[in-house]
Parts: C-alpha cells; sequence; structure tokens
C-alpha cells in the first residue's frame, strides 16, 4: 500500500547494524506481518547510523496497519495482505459506491538509534496533534 526501500546497507540481513523495532518493541523478522502504529528501520549509511520510520495515523483505515517489513530492506505498511500474515480473513476490501476509505502515514527520516529519534513523542504528535484556538479582540 505505502512503502519504501531502505539502502542496502540499512538491510537487517547484511549484518552491518540494520535493525527493525515496532511500537511494541518486536524486531527484525518478527515484525513482519504484525499490527502497529509505527515502525522504524535503521542502519548504516555512510558511516552513520540513520533510520527512516514510517507512522500510521489513527484515522487510517484498517489502524493499526499490518507491516510487510523484511531483512533485506522492503518496508511497507499493507492493510490488506491480512492471509499473507497468517490471518483468517483475505484483507481484500471494496469501498462502497459514493464512499471514501482514508489511508495517512508519516515519514520521519533520522540520525541515531529508534531511541533517539523519540519516535512514541513523534506519534503522539502526529495520532494527537495540539489544537490551537484564536479569537479576534
Amino acid at each position: 500500500m505505502f512503502g519504501v526501500r531502505v539502502a542496502s546497507s540499512m538491510d537487517v540481513k547484511a549484518k552491518k547494524g540494520g535493525k527493525i523495532t515496532n511500537a511494541e518493541g518486536v524486531t527484525d523478522l518478527d515484525a513482519w506481518g504484525k499490527a502497529s502504529p509505527w515502525v522504524d528501520y535503521i542502519g548504516p549509511v555512510a558511516g552513520k547510523t540513520v533510520g527512516v520510520a514510517i507512522l500510521n495515523h489513527p484515522g487510517s483505515f484498517r489502524y493499526p496497519t499490518t507491516w510487510h517489513v523484511r531483512d533485506y530492506g522492503l518496508f511497507a505498511a499493507n492493510p490488506f495482505g491480512w492471509h499473507d500474515f497468517g490471518r483468517k480473513e483475505a484483507g481484500t476490501y471494496t469501498v462502497p459506491a459514493g464512499q471514501s476509505i482514508r489511508f495517512g502515514y508519516r515519514v520521519i527520516l533520522h540520525e541515531g538509534d529508534t531511541a533517539s529519534a523519540r519516535l512514541p513523542d513523534a506519534f503522539r504528535g502526529y495520532a494527537e496533534p495540539p489544537t490551537v484556538d484564536v479569537r479576534g479582540e
């Protein structure tokens, strides 16, 4: 549904420091197919540890989405792959005539590991942004 391919140097499979972590702390291959509000993929690029995090908005279709994230660099939100992720349901969906569904994702590119990126805070800011009340005098 929505995905990226991380730099090959970041691949967990390359065994150079790449790591996948979801919001529940599930890592690497165990994060595949799991539903989670966000997932972070970190690894080395040009001598620095960097990361790509994808956050799934709570108003998004089938939040929290399931993740098709692999140790060879594939990183995708997939709210339709339920059957492939071990669920009994196929995951297909037909949008009723005249209706719509919403997909909301935010991508964060960061330096450092998952902890230093403060992703739980970033997710809260995305999921529950502050409100502003401006009143004219």
